[in-house]
């Protein structure tokens, strides 16, 4: 299994300044001796005071916690934060804890936990192939080929060796064994299980190109995104550009040459038109960068048939797209199936907004035959708020993964997930998805990763401009294990105070807690 990521090209300047003393030269002519001048005084301008850092004071745990929860950090943010002894529920520090605020990522706590708890651990997502007519003796088929999508995001290179076609490639050898080569009819990408509103309208458009923001609906191909990898050639010569997936769907316009500088990759929005330029030095490695494509069924279409004519699967009538297709005589002939806990795995260690979103629009599929943004958060709402019994002014989803400046939750509501998971069937499905301090499979580990810190906190980030969240659990040196929420808003300090002021609470909870 191995994770993709853009290995970016580092190019160090070192400019060296001399400041000639404008004395030396005089000194170096014959002059008559004069009056020595003092020295102009110059003023050095201040360093910037570097942020002071949380401490916590106080005799007692309560005291000491409280100091924190309290402090600078907190009143120089809009703040919602909770702490709880998850067994007996007792508080033992909040602020504002029933203030809905911008969750970020955090979200993905309630996406997973819902998903959880209402589709079950039990639950895959399967894409399937199908086939309708006769199959010959010279291995043609005459009928057509049909794709149900139901939105699985593991199609692509995350899970297959980075080769985004490695699953369309099985469909083609189970198509071979059935004795297919060719296929008079169509191609159908049968799409109606969830619907055709790709892009959140809330999400910043600025932004779009961006793997964070890719496109969601029922079929997803390198998780919404062509992996654009750029390497250099000869020096002064155009620099070599590959696409994974493979496809003509995609069109590179490249001016980026082998020498010096970095490269640049875009798209073109409202085209799929990708921009490579700027320059790669001769002798470095690939850069490799995800960028969003859109109309993703149509996309999904034309590498699904590329790749089927590549493996000696010859398509001689059309792409069709379909909503549904009901005639009864089709019959499976290859399937691709992923458990929701690789999906909820992925969502919370990674922070993938594309595999949260797809989840949510199949949660409105399964449990309200819709697989739209709507439902989705419609489901998730009644359920944290009826099930859960969550305030129904405290929570209100917009998107699954976050990324919508518009979602809103409180501490409290965090608190209230957590609690309800903990004691369910499902807690360790849900625990373990999360990442802990000392992970390396996730960024989070890099906090408090030394003893006496290190695996004992398990909790989801959340970032975006303005925002930071943390929720989770801690595990207490006396044994005790505490559920918590921090969530702040508008913060008049640096990104570094609120990280500091998080991991401080955390440390009080295990030495003290």
């Amino acid at each position: 299994m191995t994770f993709p990521g853009a290995r970016a090209v580092a190019i160090l300047a070192v400019l060296f300044i001399a400041l000639l003393d404008p004395s030396v030269e005089a000194q170096t002519k014959k002059k008559k001796p004069t009056a020595r001048k003092k020295p102009v005084a110059t003023r050095r301008a201040k360093p910037t005071p570097k942020p002071a850092l949380s401490v916590a004071v106080g005799a007692t745990f309560e005291e000491r916690i409280a100091s924190l929860v309290n402090g600078t950090v907190a009143n120089s943010s809009e703040a919602s934060i909770q702490i709880v002894e998850l067994e007996s529920g007792r508080s033992v520090a909040e602020r504002n804890p029933h203030l809905p605020l911008s969750p970020a990522s955090n979200m993905k706590l309630f996406t997973t936990a819902a998903a959880i708890d209402l589709l079950q651990p039990s639950f895959e997502v399967t894409t399937g192939v199908y086939a309708r007519g006769e199959i010959d003796a010279s291995g043609t088929l005459n009928g057509d080929l049909k794709i149900v999508g139901r939105g699985d995001p593991t199609i692509g290179g995350r899970f297959h060796d980075g080769s985004a076609t490695a699953v369309l490639q099985e469909w083609a050898a189970d198509l071979k064994r059935a004795g297919v080569k060719n296929v008079t009819g169509d191609l159908i990408l049968e799409y109606g299980y969830m619907d055709t509103e790709y892009i959140h309208p809330t999400w910043p458009i600025d932004q779009l190109v961006n793997w964070y923001e890719a496109p969601v609906s029922a079929f997803s191909m390198q998780e919404g995104c062509v992996e654009v990898r750029v390497l250099p050639s000869r020096a002064g010569q155009a620099c070599v550009v590959q696409l994974e997936p493979p496809t003509s769907y995609v069109r590179v316009e490249n001016s980026c040459r082998t020498g010096r500088g970095l490269p640049f990759i875009t798209r073109h929005r409202g085209t799929n038109t990708v921009i490579v330029r700027g320059g790669v030095p001769a002798r470095s490695g690939a850069t490799e960068v995800f960028v969003t494509v859109e109309n993703p069924v149509h996309y999904f279409a034309a590498v699904a048939n590329e790749t089927l004519q590549r493996e000696g699967i010859r398509i001689m009538g059309n792409i069709a797209l379909v909503g549904h297709d009901p005639r009864p005589d089709w019959r499976l002939v290859s399937k691709h199936s992923t458990p929701l806990s690789i999906l909820v795995y992925v969502i919370n260690k990674k922070s993938q907004n594309h595999y949260a979103e797809q989840v949510l629009k199949m949660i409105g599929a399964e449990e309200r035959k819709q697989g739209t943004w709507a439902a989705g958060t419609a489901e998730v709402h009644e359920w944290l708020t009826t099930k859960i019994g969550v305030p129904a002014n405290e929570f209100h989803p917009v998107d699954g993964s976050g990324m919508s400046r518009d979602n809103r939750a409180s501490a409290n509501a965090f608190i209230s997930l957590l609690r309800y998971m903990w004691k369910s069937p499902w807690r360790e499905e849900f625990v373990s998805s999360l990442p802990y301090t000392g992970d390396p499979d996730s960024k989070f580990g890099n906090r408090l990763r030394r003893p006496p810190f290190a695996r004992q906190i398990y909790a989801k980030t959340g970032y975006i401009s303005g925002v930071i969240g943390l929720s989770g659990y801690v595990h207490a040196q006396s044994g005790k294990v505490y559920a918590f929420s921090f969530l702040f808003n508008r913060y008049r300090v640096g990104v570094f105070a609120v990280y500091n002021l998080q991991d401080e609470m955390l440390k009080e909870i295990v030495r003290s807690g």
